[in-house]
């Protein structure tokens, strides 16, 4: 049976970024959390939010960036 929710450290461990990181993301209500303790205190992170939050935030590539590269450095010739 797997853990419905993880703290901040696991968090960081299994996605190999800085404690500090996930406690930024979740001060700036960039991901997805709760609280545990009153004074909003001990935060968890719900299996799933991690994933989440990378489908929000992740900046697609724009197919046509590389052919208005070579454009522009055809054009300087």
């Amino acid at each position: 049976m797997t853990k419905a929710l993880e703290t901040p450290r696991e968090l960081a461990e299994r996605v190999g970024l800085p404690v500090r990181n996930i406690r930024y993301l979740i001060r700036e209500d960039m991901l997805d959390h709760i609280f545990t303790a009153p004074g909003k205190r001990n935060p968890k992170i719900p299996y799933g939010a991690w994933e989440k939050y990378l489908s929000q935030f992740t900046v697609k590539a724009r197919s046509d960036a590389h052919d208005e590269c070579k454009g522009t450095k055809n054009a300087n010739n």
